[in-house]
């Protein structure tokens, strides 16, 4: 088939045994989209031979966006296998189709051949997908991170940036929507950001940064990011706290391919009244913070309410009993958005000095107007 191709830009080639290498790109059909291996570097319409797989991995930078459509038949693929030195091993050209209602709830190939039927085993699920017929898109939010504070409760969409308020003193309880100035962040199967909320309303991190959401008395939620640092953080006692990971790790970058990464160089860091992460040194208040629950998809309120943030919000009281909450919003509220402006930051005092420098307007040396020359 005729198709799209495009690099994925940064990426290392993947080496393969039998020699040579394999650069990854992007494959854009009509209604689909897949990650492909080419030996060569390409760019644009190629004519392609081959099947598509469906993959296991999450959504990211680099991967294939989901492919929506009307599964129109579903076959369970069985192939003949054979022992070997090493294993198993699949033989090519055995293949046999049984069609089913459904796909499994679960697959998994079995490797004990002592079940299989004359050594035929199930080794893959064949669906046909109408890409044709596929539903309008719509809004939908998915709850990704929760936090409580007293009657209100914060709800973090999954990827979007959609913020929920609350108000669970009502019957149902009122939400209110804020659209954010935050970027989209790629859907995983978790959260892609944390809530911390307090009586004023609520912090939001991420791996990359940190925002402060105030409330105002007419619902306006005022939004200000107070700096352009993240990681695993956590609220205790008012103070937020960015917990590092000090162990070495092994990480796959996309540039470099497997890499270690040293960790991070100090075990817990406050945000202070400058809002700047610095160290922590006292024992007792790393270990107690240390010690606090840091998933973002649960939080417990002060009556014993758990609340669930996956997908949906459910509340699960004491006694066990569980139910799930509407989320539609009853307002949307108005979102203030505070902008800071590095040019005018003292601490970047310096620098404006070094690229900035005044010219005569109209011919009078007693004015001036600013020119910035970008390095």
């Amino acid at each position: 088939m005729r198709v799209t191709v495009r690099p994925m830009f940064g990426h290392i080639p993947f080496g393969y045994t039998e020699g040579g290498l394999r650069w990854p790109m992007e494959v854009i059909g009509d209604g689909w989209s897949a990650e492909w291996r080419s030996d060569r570097p390409l760019a644009g319409r190629v004519e392609l031979t081959g099947r598509l797989i469906a993959g296991i991995r999450w959504i990211g930078p680099g991967v294939p966006t989901r492919v929506q459509g009307r599964v129109r038949r579903v076959q369970i693929v069985e192939q003949r296998v054979e022992p070997t030195d090493r294993g198993l091993r699949v033989v090519d050209g055995t293949e046999r189709l049984t069609e089913v209602d459904a796909t499994p709830y679960r697959f998994w190939s079995d490797g004990d051949l002592t079940s299989a039927e004359d050594h035929f085993q199930a080794t893959g699920v064949l669906v046909d997908l109408d890409l044709d017929d596929v539903p309008d898109a719509k809004e939908e939010f998915v709850a990704g991170a929760v936090s409580v504070d007293g009657r209100y409760v914060w709800v973090m969409d999954r990827s979007n940036p959609i913020l929920l308020r609350l108000d669970t003193g009502s019957t149902p309880p009122r939400v209110v929507e804020y659209l954010l100035p935050l970027t989209i962040e790629p859907p995983t199967d978790y959260w892609t950001r944390k809530v911390h909320a307090d009586r004023y309303g609520c912090w939001i991190t991420s791996r990359y940064e940190v925002f402060r959401c105030d409330r105002a008395g007419d619902g306006t939620l005022t939004i200000e990011r107070v700096c352009a640092e993240g990681g695993t953080s956590v609220l205790v006692d008012g103070r937020l706290f960015l917990v590092g990971h000090m162990v070495p790790n092994l990480g796959d970058d996309p540039r470099y391919g497997v890499v270690r990464d040293e960790g991070d160089t100090h075990r817990l860091r406050v945000l202070d009244e400058e809002r700047r992460f610095v160290p922590v040194e006292d024992p007792a208040t790393v270990a107690r913070v240390t010690a606090q629950p840091r998933r973002a998809d649960t939080a417990r309120g002060a009556d014993g309410t758990e609340w669930i943030a996956v997908g949906g919000l459910t509340a699960q009281a004491p006694d066990g009993a569980r139910r799930r909450i509407d989320l539609d919003p009853s307002t949307r509220g108005t979102v203030h958005w505070i902008q800071s402006d590095p040019h005018t930051d003292p601490a970047n005092a310096d620098i404006m000095a070094r690229i900035s420098f005044p010219l005569p307007l109209h011919g009078k040396s007693d004015e001036s107007v600013e020119v910035r020359a970008h390095e």
